[in-house]
This record gives C-alpha cells, sequence and structure tokens, in this order.
C-alpha cells in the first residue's frame, strides 16, 4: 500500500491511498458512502486503520472515485510526525564529504515540524547561508508506540518507508558542531513524500539505490546495504530506554550531499519508490 495526503478540489485536505488504477481520497469515500473514516493521515497511522480502510476502499468499488495521480496535488504525507529524528554520517563517503569519522554510534538529531514541506514545494535558501546542501534519504516512518525495540523485532514497529530531501546550512554547521539544530532547523528543511509505501511492499530494502539528484544529474549514491548502521541498528538505538511515537519520521542517513543554489531543482530517488522533487529558491 501507499498512503499520502492530496489536496481536494475545495481546497480541503485529505488522507489518500494510491492504488494502481490511481487516488482514492479517504474524504471522498466517506462523501460519497457516508462514512466516517479518519481523514488525517497521522491518525489513520495511530489508530491502526491502515489495512482496514485500505479493505473498505477495495470493497466499495472506488473506481468511480479514483483520481489519477497526475490530477491530484500531493502534499507532505504529514505535517504533525510525532518526531523527525535525522541520523547523520551513516554512510562513509558522506562521512569524508565534511572530513568528519564515522561515529562510533550513531549520530543524532531533531528537526522541527515547521521544517517540514512536500512535494514541488520550494526550497528556501536562507539570506544567512552561502552554502546549502540537500541530501537525499529513504526514512522509515513509525506505525505505532515503541520502546526497547530489539534488532530482530524493528520492522514490527515500522508502518512504511518514506523518501526525504534533508537540507543543512553547511557553512553555520562547520564553524562550530553544536551548530547542527540550527543548521538544519530553517523553514522548508525537510521535505518527504509523495507516499509512504508500507513494508509489505518491500521485503529486502538492503538492495534500494538512494540517489541525491541536481538538475538531473546524480550527485551522490548508495544502496541502503552501504549504510553503517542498519536500519535495524537504527531503529534499536533510537529507542533504547526512549519512548517513540506512531508517526515519529527516522530518517537514515544520506550517501552523499549536495551544494543547492536558487534555481536548480533537487530530487530524492529512489529505487521502487519514485522520486521526490522540490525546486530550489532564493529568500524573498
Amino acid at each position: 500500500m501507499r498512503w499520502g495526503t492530496i489536496m481536494l478540489e475545495d481546497g480541503t485536505k485529505s488522507a489518500a491511498l494510491m492504488k494502481d488504477a490511481g487516488v482514492v481520497a479517504v474524504a471522498e469515500v466517506n462523501r460519497r458512502f457516508n462514512r466516517a473514516l479518519p481523514t488525517l493521515l497521522e491518525d489513520i497511522i495511530r489508530m491502526g486503520l491502515a489495512s482496514f480502510i485500505a479493505e473498505e476502499i477495495q470493497k466499495l468499488g472506488p473506481e468511480a472515485i479514483t483520481m489519477t495521480e497526475g490530477a491530484v496535488r500531493v502534499l507532505a504525507p504529514m505535517r504533525q510526525p510525532e518526531r523527525i529524528v535525522g541520523i547523520g554520517l551513516n554512510y562513509r563517503a558522506h562521512a569524508s564529504d565534511l572530513d568528519e569519522q564515522v561515529p562510533e554510534e550513531p549520530a543524532t538529531f531533531l528537526k522541527p515540524t515547521s521544517s517540514i514541506i512536500g512535494p514541488g514545494e520550494a526550497i528556501v535558501i536562507p539570506r544567512v547561508s552561502q552554502r546549502t546542501t540537500a541530501e537525499a534519504e529513504v526514512a522509515l516512518v513509525f506505525g505505532r508506540t515503541a520502546r526497547d525495540v530489539p534488532r530482530a523485532a524493528w520492522r514490527d514497529v515500522v508502518f512504511g518507508v518514506v523518501p526525504v530531501l534533508d537540507m543543512t546550512t553547511e557553512d553555520i554547521l562547520r564553524k562550530n558542531p553544536r551548530f547542527l539544530t540550527r543548521s538544519k532547523g530553517f523553514d522548508g528543511f525537510f521535505s518527504f513524500g509523495p507516499w509512504i509505501a508500507t513494508l509489505d511492499e518491500f521485503p529486502e530494502l538492503d538492495p534500494l539505490w538512494v540517489n541525491t539528484v541536481v538538475n538531473g544529474g546524480v550527485r551522490a549514491q548508495n544502496q541502503v546495504s552501504g549504510m553503517v548502521y542498519s536500519l535495524a541498528d537504527l531503529v534499536e538505538f533510537i529507542t533504547a530506554g526512549t519512548t517513540v511515537g506512531a508517526t515519529a519520521v527516522l530518517t537514515t542517513g544520506t550517501p552523499g550531499a549536495a551544494v543547492i543554489v536558487p534555481g536548480d531543482t533537487v530530487e530524492a530517488r529512489i529505487d521502487g519508490m519514485g522520486a521526490l522533487v522540490n525546486p530550489v529558491e532564493a529568500s524573498r
């Protein structure tokens, strides 16, 4: 299954399920069939209703309310995830980009929800930065609240995976590593989408290629298997002694960053998940 959020013709937002034939908005199911299903993707995930709603849509014969993907505006899947946890320097090649050593444990940081944008929205370069970078990543979305998850059970707590573009004012970060929160927390510095793919689509994630692309050219790429700390390692690490809630987003590191400037188009391309695409603009 693939879940996201779309803008409807009346200007309202709705969780939506992407199927082979197109996109079905949960709000439209409610309107046409007098249902009262939750229309916020955060609620659907927290309540564990994704499979149930997909089955209900199938029973109703969704053809009459299916829209083509190209005819809908796809937004960020969620605007209020429980948290956004980032992992830095999880590929050796990227660590060398920053003249850093791979840390002995996963290097973590948090990003504010105010940094969220979705597909097609502009990444705005802050006036205070002369060197901003974008990083393609694959992120995990938690499907239930979890604590002290053993490595072998990591898939049990994950709802799905989604492409991410994570931005950094690299010049600010280079001044002092303690400026990490500021350098990654500007408005529009976290894009994700267009769709969260549930794990049943990906029995194995290690073979997937993650690509940072600028203006059509691949600037960095690596396979998930090339991570220093695996997906299982990361889930175990961030839940150790810590309660992580459903809808939390865990980014898993990038194979490499690319400097971006106004006028660029930047993409996160991940095998089997399509591309997340955002234009780059100057601050007004």
